[in-house]
């Protein structure tokens, strides 16, 4: 836990350090991925698990929960890009962890991840997208101030703690782990933070809009769109073209990461590699 403008804020880390006595790099070639959770995502520790179990072996891996978000604290505060981004950063500095990264955007975070590399090409390695959002997404499209309170209400409530609206998956996680999960499940369902965010994400689209797209490596994976809607798989197949990336797309739904966790790694593996060869070169 770290204190981050005035609230805590959780960052988790597993795998090799690489650090010596005095907290620096051994050397110049260690790799960390920072893992960055979409819109809603209640318990992010938990909800990558499959995944970074399978890298945390080669890589350093690291979550970073933002306000509203795991065991960080909910505090309601502007969610636009530029404060989400540098809240980020300082947690990531204050807990230790030191870049250049590789980015692992899920959903709506795609746009922060977009933006810290257009802000902060040196501290990124690259950007590996899990059906991850670009600023097209959110074209035509505007916030409902009356169904997002709506939302809010029915968290109070407690609608998330429905059997049949449960916000977190059993899969990978020990009994205590999902125990864990669905407690957070409960407290952070809809908070107000997160509906903040909800509200903002039209305005960060259009402040990533106006920089030019990063130079750095992409890998995508998409889902199958079906829970997003008919535009999404276009969309990525778009975005993979004019980032001159691969894309790699799977029969299932958004949290690919839940359901395709051993295929993605041995993909992310390779691509992470590549690019941090051509950065020792």
């Amino acid at each position: 836990m770290v204190e981050v403008n005035g609230h805590r804020m959780h960052v988790y880390a597993e795998g090799p350090e690489e650090l010596d006595g005095s907290g620096g790099r051994v050397h110049d070639e260690a790799v960390t991925l920072v893992f960055l959770s979409g819109g809603g995502t209640a318990a992010p520790v938990y909800d990558f698990r499959l995944l970074y179990r399978k890298l945390s072996s080669w890589y350093r891996c690291v979550v970073v929960e933002k306000a509203g978000y795991g065991y960080s604290e909910i505090e309601k505060r502007s969610r636009q890009l530029d404060v989400m981004l540098e809240e980020t950063r300082l947690a990531l500095r204050l807990a230790g962890e030191k870049g250049p990264f590789v980015l692992l955007p899920h959903s709506m975070s795609g746009l922060e991840a977009i933006y810290w590399a257009q802000k902060y090409p040196d501290e990124v390695m690259g950007i590996v997208g899990m059906d991850m959002a670009f600023p097209k997404a959110y074209e035509n499209k505007k916030a409902n101030p009356g169904s997002l309170k709506l939302m809010g209400m029915l968290a109070f409530f407690g609608i998330q703690r429905c059997p049949l609206l449960q916000v977190v998956g059993k899969e990978g996680l020990t009994e205590e782990e999902y125990r864990q999960a669905k407690l957070l499940g409960n407290r952070n369902f809809l908070n107000k933070v997160v509906l903040e965010e909800a509200a903002s994400v039209y305005a960060n689209a259009e402040m990533v809009k106006k920089h030019r797209k990063p130079e750095v490596p992409f890998l995508l994976f998409c889902s199958d769109g079906k829970e997003l809607g008919g535009f999404w798989v276009p969309l990525q197949k778009k975005y993979a073209e004019r980032l001159n990336c691969e894309l790699i797309q799977y029969a299932c739904g958004h949290y690919l990461h839940h359901y395709k966790a051993g295929e993605m790694a041995e993909t992310i593996r390779p691509f992470v590699e590549k690019i941090r060869k051509q950065r020792m070169a």
